[in-house]
């Protein structure tokens, strides 16, 4: 902490340290600490700054009376001489921690990472819901990554979860496939109000008994890549054979199986209730 050295009060060092040394050496050492670790508005800088300086200038004022007075008095020059420079320096500093709080304040905000943002975009494509009773979650919207991390932590927050509403065109198949594996792994049921297509209908196969509302629809369509993705690896065929084990395995007849790649990806198809019911598509009415 710093404090006045055992000076005789009223002397010339004693009004410099008192007057100019201890509060300029409080005020740059809390400007260096706020620069550190705040940023202050553009608006609430400037004001602040002009107080400080009038406050320096104020400062300067009295020491130049001071150094007037020792001169006068003991006709020694050399400290106050000396004092013009600490006064200098006093100065030069200041000028420079405020400069440096101009510049913190103008500074833009951090740029989020590419990753916050490519995740903040695909969230946006779909929203899940969680009812207030945490009985219930509400898909909507496109099948994209990140789906299956959000909806694996609602799984793993909400114990009392027992089925999961589905409403999607469809989306990434490997993200669908991601998804239906944490269906299953809570049990969930699958239920559907208006449509279930392409990709969405592997989570709906995914649930323990699946539902489709009387105005509901599922869309089957065969696979396919947008023009705008090139996999030269990528083999469609096995995809799509990857996913009919799938489907078998969940209870559909291998007949209705067989059917459901058959469209090209820029049609689809949508069997009626009865059609689901007898392939063991649904399980209730």
């Amino acid at each position: 902490m710093l404090s006045v050295p055992h000076l005789p009060k009223g002397s010339f060092a004693h009004s410099v340290w008192l007057h100019l040394v201890l509060p300029r050496a409080a005020v740059l050492a809390a400007l260096w600490a706020m620069n550190q670790s705040l940023q202050l508005p553009i608006w609430l800088v400037y004001p602040a700054a002009v107080l400080d300086a009038g406050f320096l200038v104020w400062q300067l004022w009295r020491y130049h009376q001071a150094a007037e007075a020792h001169i006068r008095d003991t006709g020694a020059m050399a400290p106050s001489w000396g004092g013009y420079l600490l006064c200098l320096l006093a100065l030069l500093s200041s000028a420079t921690l405020w400069w440096d709080t101009v510049l913190i304040a103008n500074m833009p905000p951090p740029e989020e990472q590419h990753s916050e943002q490519m995740r903040r975009a695909r969230e946006a494509l779909y929203q899940l819901t969680l009812s207030a009773d945490g009985r219930t979650v509400q898909f909507e919207g496109e099948i994209t990554y990140g789906l299956k991390a959000r909806l694996a932590q609602i799984v793993e927050n909400a114990p009392d979860l027992r089925v999961i509403h589905l409403g999607s065109p469809g989306g990434h198949v490997f993200e669908a496939r991601g998804a239906a594996q944490v269906i299953m792994g809570a049990g969930l049921e699958t239920t559907v109000s208006e449509a279930c297509s392409s990709a969405c209908t592997l989570l709906f196969m995914a649930g323990t008994r699946r539902h489709l509302d009387p105005q509901a629809r599922l869309g089957f369509h065969g696979y396919g890549l947008s023009e705008w993705v090139h996999l030269p690896g990528y083999d469609i065929d096995a995809a799509q054979e990857k996913d009919r084990v799938f489907f078998l395995a969940q209870g559909m007849q291998p007949g209705f199986a067989a059917r459901i790649f058959d469209r090209p990806p820029e049609e689809m198809w949508y069997p009626d209730h009865a059609e689901l019911r007898a392939a063991g598509v649904l399980t209730s009415p």
